[in-house]
């Protein structure tokens, strides 16, 4: 199984403990852990704006973010980052793309080489790796 989590997903792990920080927890525990380095530039810039109170979070992130396997970043579309980030898990064969945003949970799933790869919420990926726990 290949688990690639946007950024926002990162983010909340990183902030808040609950269910995408068990996401990270439990893909990182089977090795189904997937980021690429345009994630990492966005989860800082992120986290510096919106979370200024918590000092450490870029290393609290860094710290977790050891534990995911890198692909390579899609450069095409140059002005769409979340385009780009669902170019770079289609392109490494993902099997689920993470995300929080609406926008990008609205195009459901994305072809790849060998099959679809799914665009799904926090929720449904839990689900559908986990079940009910």
């Amino acid at each position: 199984m290949k688990v690639f989590l946007d950024t926002n997903v990162w983010v909340s792990a990183t902030i808040f403990s609950g269910l995408c920080e068990e996401l990270v927890l439990q893909c990182a525990d089977r090795d189904w852990l997937f980021g690429s380095p345009l994630i990492q530039m966005e989860a800082h810039e992120v986290l510096a704006r919106k979370f200024p109170q918590c000092l450490n979070a870029c290393e609290l992130f860094d710290a977790s973010w050891q534990v995911a396997q890198w692909v390579d970043d899609a450069a095409e579309p140059p002005n769409d980052n979340d385009q780009r980030l669902v170019n770079a898990a289609a392109s490494a064969g993902m099997d689920f793309f993470v995300t929080g945003d609406k926008r990008v949970l609205g195009w459901q799933a994305v072809k790849r080489v060998d099959g679809m790869m799914k665009i799904v919420t926090p929720r449904e990926a839990w689900m559908a790796l986990f079940g009910r726990t």
